[in-house]
Parts: C-alpha cells; sequence; structure tokens
C-alpha cells in the first residue's frame, strides 16, 4: 500500500493552524522516506499553532514521540488529541528548554528548525540540536531565505550567514580529502566565535548536506566502522588498468596512491588563510556593530536634547501667547471704556482732578 504524501496529508488537514513552502513537501517525501513506518522520535523547534506537530504525527504513524518548543507563551493554550504529542514552552537556546527537551527524550531521528530565522539562533540551535540526532539521522534548517535579510542578521555577502556556515559544511562531508591531524584548526571559527558556540569541523561526522529552495538537510553518518572505499568491479582493463589500484582502495591510502597527500598542506594553508581573513571580516563586523551602536547612542541623546528643547519652546510659546491674550483683552476693556457713555461724562471731572494741583503750584510760585 502506497502511503500518502507530506503535501496530500497538509492540504487534507482539518484542525490546528500550519504553513510550509511548496519546495518542502518533495524534499521531505525524499529524505524521510525511510523514516515513515519506524518508531522514531521528533523535534520541532518552532510550532507556532501547532499543526504542524499533528502532521507529523500523521506521516510518522508509528513514531513514538513528536516533540514541539516555542518561546510564545500562547503556545501554552494548544491542545492536542494525540498523546505522542508534547511542547516545551521557552527559548529552545535557553539551558531550560536545552534540558526540558532532552531530559524527556535523549535523542531524535529528526529535529527541524523552523524558530526565529535569526542567524544567531539558527547556529546556536544547531550547535546544541545536532549533537542530540542519532546517527543515520537529520538536522533540518527552514526558511534560509532569510539568511540573505539584515533584520534576521544575514547579508548578501553571506560572511558568518545561516548559509555562509551551512556551506561550510559541505566541505566537512569531504573533510577525509582534506583535513590531517592538526589540533589548533577549525574551519567554523569564526562562526563560533561570533555566535560564541561549540562548533568545530573536526567534531562533526556529516554524511549528507542537501540544499534546497529555503531549506538544508543535514543527514549525520553512521559510524559503523566501515571505511569510504573506492570500490572496483570487472576484470577487463582496457583504457586504465586497476589491477595495482586494488589494494589501495582504501581513503588514506587513495590519497597517498593518487599523491594527493602532497597537495594537502597548500590547501590546509588556503584554509587557515580563509579563517584568518574570515577573523578579520569577523573584527570588521565588530567594529562596525560598535560605531553603530554608539552612533545610536549619541543619535538617542541628541533626539533627546532636541526633544526636550522643543517642548521648552512649546512652553515659551504658549506663556507668550497667554500674555499676548491678556494684553489684546486689556487693550479691548480700556477701548470699550474710553467709549462709553460714562467715560464722556466724567471727563472733565477728570480734567479737574489733573489741572487743579497745576494751578495749585503756579500760585505758590507767584507768592
Amino acid at each position: 500500500m502506497q502511503l500518502p504524501t507530506l503535501r496530500e496529508i497538509f492540504e487534507a488537514h482539518d484542525r490546528l493552524g500550519s504553513d510550509k513552502w511548496t519546495t518542502y513537501f518533495g524534499a521531505y517525501d525524499d529524505h524521510f522516506a525511510r523514516f515513515r513506518e519506524r518508531p522514531i522520535t521528533l523535534l520541532e523547534i518552532g510550532i507556532q499553532n501547532g499543526g504542524s506537530l499533528e502532521i507529523w504525527a500523521k506521516y510518522f504513524a508509528n513514531a513514538t514521540r513528536i516533540v514541539g518548543c516555542d518561546i510564545d507563551e500562547k503556545c501554552r493554550d494548544l491542545t492536542f488529541e494525540d498523546p505522542r504529542i508534547s511542547v516545551v514552552i521557552g527559548d529552545a537556546n535557553s539551558a531550560n528548554s536545552y534540558q526540558a527537551v532532552t531530559s524527556d527524550v535523549a535523542a531524535f531521528d529528526i529535529v527541524v528548525d523552523d524558530g526565529s530565522h535569526l542567524v544567531s539562533d539558527v547556529i546556536q540551535s544547531f550547535a546544541l540540536y545536532f549533537p542530540k540526532v542519532k546517527p543515520g539521522g537529520v538536522y533540518v534548517i527552514e526558511d534560509l531565505h532569510t539568511s540573505y535579510w539584515e533584520g534576521f542578521g544575514g547579508g548578501s555577502d553571506l560572511d558568518l550567514s545561516s548559509m555562509g556556515f551551512l556551506k561550510l559544511l559541505a566541505d566537512v562531508v569531504n573533510k577525509e580529502f582534506w583535513r590531517d591531524d592538526r589540533v589548533g584548526f577549525n574551519l567554523l571559527q569564526n562562526y563560533a566565535s561570533r555566535y560564541d558556540v561549540a562548533v568545530n569541523d573536526a567534531g562533526l561526522e556529516i554524511d549528507e548536506v542537501a540544499f534546497g529552495n529555503s531549506v538544508c538537510i543535514i543527514r549525520k553518518k553512521v559510524l559503523d566502522g566501515e571505511e569510504n572505499r573506492r570500490h572496483i568491479t570487472g576484470n577487463v582493463f582496457k583504457v586504465l588498468d586497476y589491477t595495482e589500484v586494488k589494494p589501495l582502495s582504501g581513503s588514506k591510502e587513495l590519497l597517498n596512491s593518487l599523491h594527493i597527500t602532497r597537495n594537502l598542506m597548500p590547501a590546509t594553508a588556503r584554509q587557515a588563510e580563509f579563517v584568518q581573513l574570515s577573523a578579520t571580516t569577523l573584527e570588521n563586523v565588530r567594529r562596525i556593530e560598535q560605531l553603530d551602536a554608539e552612533l545610536r547612542t549619541v543619535s538617542t541623546s541628541a533626539n533627546e536634547a532636541l526633544t526636550q528643547a522643543q517642548q521648552e519652546i512649546a512652553s515659551a510659546n504658549d506663556a507668550l501667547a497667554s500674555v499676548n491674550d491678556a494684553l489684546a483683552h486689556a487693550r479691548q476693556e480700556i477701548a470699550s471704556l474710553k467709549n462709553s457713555y460714562s467715560w464722556r461724562l466724567t471727563a472733565p471731572l477728570r480734567y479737574m482732578r489733573l489741572t487743579t494741583p497745576l494751578r495749585y503750584v503756579k500760585a505758590v510760585f507767584r507768592h
């Protein structure tokens, strides 16, 4: 019996809300096919309305646990009919949330990061939860278009962005062909420094890094002791005789036989130069961020001073307007008084009051 596709389940879903991009459906069907009927465990970071957890429960009918984690307190009100579903409320990258998630389920077959999509959160979540992926399991990062947006900590130049980090993981897949025994070298050092995470290319075991539109799927290597060997078949070699190559089919032997080892030093030297140049970029980014913070502080202070001055000017203008209003009112009262009948009637009295002292003074001087 053919199992329904993820899109078919998604479009038939009629409970809690969810959203996914078109390109995700096919990518997930391809990479999750081997998990469909297994008793897997799944973690999703960022569940919003909770519908994705219900859809995963239908898609992985034999899953034993489906755990969601979301920072939004409103997610506490979500209710699920499937007892396999549980939700942790909090920042997935915080110590408390990490403890709550991993204390209940020690390891996951699938981890889906559909959280904040901030570059810092994406890389911090990978550093925390990729070690909790079972060998052969997958770690998925959604909505990677945000890696190009400054508002999410990204940019089109890809320096120290989510996509820049994930592209380096593609080199980690092939590290047996370039990495030597250096202890102090870490291809991911600048990301570790910038985002304060413990991530080192030497400690990552990755079999595959697959990119789709806005999504990356990373498969963890199964450490079963089998070496990645060059397999040879047939017994007729008219163009190139593989007879002598057969005993040298192992990766390390192959490196030596093809004289690749001699190229490792220049290659690793260039990688070291890349890390050093990236470190310079990181320092430039930090300096820019520092100057930007200082500019915002100065701008804030200037705006506050300007606002205060504007308020004082407004208060002075209000006071001046009040004085002008009072003067205008007084002038109107004086004009009205002078035009009144009583003012004209009492004019002789006012004249006498003013002239009598003058006549008295003149009489005094005459005597």
